[in-house]
C-alpha cells in the first residue's frame, strides 16, 4: 500500500473509531441510567445501532464466538430441559434474561474498544444524578415519597430504604446499575494516587470524593465499603515495594485487613437487618429443593423457573444468591457461564505481578464478582457492561502501555 493511501486511510480510521466510540458511550449511558429500560426506552435502539454499525464497519473476531456460544448454549440447554420437564417458567423473565445476555455479541468487536475509558463519562453522569436525586429526597418528605412512588412504578430502578447498620440509621438510595461505576472509581483513585501535576491530583481527588459520597448514599454494605477497598488496593502495591515493608507495613496491613473483615462479618451477620434474615432463610430453601430434586444439580431447573422461598414465603423466579441461582437454573452448564466470566482474570493474572494498574483492574473485577454473588447483577445488562470491560482490557493487554491505558 502506498504512503498516499495510508495517509488517506488514517483520518478515515479515526473517524470510524470515533463513531463507534460514540455509539458505545450512548449504549453504556442508557444501560447505566436506565438499567430496566423502563424510563428512556432507548437501550434496545442503542444496542441495535451499535451492533449494526460494527457489522458494517469492522470485521468481527470470530474467536469470540466461543465465549458467546458457551453462554447461549448453557441458556438454551437449560431452557429445553425445563420445557421437557414442563417446569413453571416466568416467560417474560426468560425473554428478559435472553435480552440481558445480548450485549455479549459485542465481544466480536471488543478489541476495537477501550470500554473502561469509554465508561468514565457515563459513570460520572450517573454519580452526579445519584447525588442530585439524594439531595432532592432529603430536602422534603413529599419529594422523597414522590421519588419512591415513581421508582416503584418503574421497576424499582432506584431502591430507597431506611436501614440500620451497627446501630446507625441510614437513608439509602441504591441505583441498580451502581456496580458499573466500579472500574471508573478505581481509575480515578489510581490517577489521584499517581498524579504528578496539581490539576491531575486535585481534579481526580474531587472525582474520588464524589464517587465516595455516591457509594455511601447507596446504603448497602458492599458499596459503602468500596471506597476503602479501592484506596487500599491502590496503596498496597506502592507500600509493598518499600524495603522496610515486611517489618512494619505488612503487620499494619494485616491488622487493617482483619478489622475490615471483622466489619464485613458484623454487617453480614447483623440479625436486626431484615435483608440478612431473608437471605439466610432462602439458603434453607435451596437445601430443600436440591434434596428433593438432585437432578437440578446436573441439568438445572431452567432459566427463571420458580421455587418456593422460605425467606419471602412465596414462589420466586430469582433470588440474590447469584451463584447458587446459576446452579439451580443451569445445573452443570453453569460451569460454561462461569468459565466465560472468569476468563479475563486468567489473562490479567499474567501481567498483574509487574503492572500495578492491571493488578487493580483485576482486583476491581474480582470485587464486582463478589458483590454480584449476593446481588442479581451477573446475568443482566449491567453485568454485561462489567464483563465487556474486563474482556476489553484483558484482550488488549499486550498492546496496553502506561501512556494508552489511562
Amino acid at each position: 500500500m502506498s504512503n498516499e493511501n495510508q495517509q488517506l486511510q488514517l483520518p478515515f480510521e479515526r473517524v470510524r473509531q470515533r463513531i463507534g466510540n460514540f455509539l458505545f458511550v450512548l449504549l453504556a449511558l442508557n444501560i447505566m441510567l436506565d438499567p430496566a429500560n423502563c424510563v428512556l426506552h432507548l437501550k434496545d435502539v442503542c444496542f441495535v445501532a451499535f451492533v449494526g454499525y460494527n457489522i458494517l464497519a469492522y470485521k468481527p473476531d470470530w474467536k469470540m464466538l466461543i465465549p458467546i456460544g458457551m453462554v447461549f448454549t448453557a441458556f438454551m440447554a437449560a431452557y429445553v430441559f425445563a420445557e421437557m420437564q414442563m417446569m413453571a417458567l416466568n416467560y417474560d423473565k426468560v425473554l428478559a434474561v435472553a435480552k440481558s445476555l445480548a450485549p455479549l455479541v459485542a465481544l466480536l468487536w471488543i478489541r476495537r474498544y477501550d470500554v473502561i475509558r469509554l465508561t468514565l463519562l457515563p459513570a460520572c453522569v450517573l454519580v452526579l444524578l445519584m447525588i442530585a436525586l439524594y439531595c432532592i429526597a432529603l430536602s422534603s418528605e413529599v419529594l422523597e415519597y414522590a421519588l419512591f412512588t415513581y421508582m416503584s412504578a418503574h421497576n424499582d430502578m432506584i431502591m430507597m430504604s431506611h436501614r440500620s447498620f451497627l446501630g446507625f440509621n441510614i437513608f439509602g438510595m441504591y441505583y441498580k446499575s451502581f456496580v458499573t461505576i466500579m472500574f471508573a472509581m478505581f481509575v480515578f483513585t489510581y490517577r489521584f494516587y499517581n498524579a504528578t501535576t496539581f490539576w491531575g491530583r486535585y481534579g481526580n481527588l474531587i472525582l474520588v470524593i464524589l464517587f465516595t459520597i455516591a457509594a455511601f448514599m447507596s446504603g448497602t454494605r458492599s458499596t459503602m465499603l468500596l471506597p476503602l477497598f479501592m484506596l487500599g488496593f491502590v496503596a498496597y502495591r506502592h507500600i509493598a515495594r518499600a524495603k522496610t515493608s515486611k517489618y512494619f507495613v505488612y503487620p499494619i496491613l494485616v491488622l487493617f485487613a482483619l478489622l475490615f473483615l471483622g466489619l464485613v462479618f458484623s454487617l453480614a451477620m447483623e440479625t436486626s437487618e431484615a435483608s440478612n434474615t431473608i437471605k439466610y432463610a432462602i439458603l434453607g430453601s435451596y437445601g430443600k429443593l436440591f434434596t428433593m430434586h438432585p437432578e437440578y444439580l446436573l441439568f438445572g431447573q431452567g432459566p427463571s423457573a420458580v421455587f418456593f422461598s422460605d425467606g419471602m414465603h412465596k414462589l420466586q423466579d430469582e433470588t440474590e444468591w447469584t451463584y447458587i441461582e446459576l446452579v439451580r437454573n443451569y445445573g452443570l452448564m453453569s460451569l460454561l457461564i462461569l468459565a466465560v466470566v472468569l476468563y479475563p482474570i486468567k489473562r490479567m493474572w499474567r501481567h498483574c505481578k509487574t503492572d500495578d494498574f492491571t493488578f487493580g483492574i483485576m482486583g476491581t473485577y474480582i470485587a464486582y464478582l463478589l458483590i454480584a454473588g449476593t446481588n442479581p447483577l451477573l446475568l443482566s445488562s449491567t453485568g454485561m457492561i462489567m464483563i465487556l470491560a474486563a474482556y476489553s482490557y484483558s484482550e488488549r493487554l499486550p498492546k496496553i502501555t502506561p501512556q494508552t491505558r489511562l
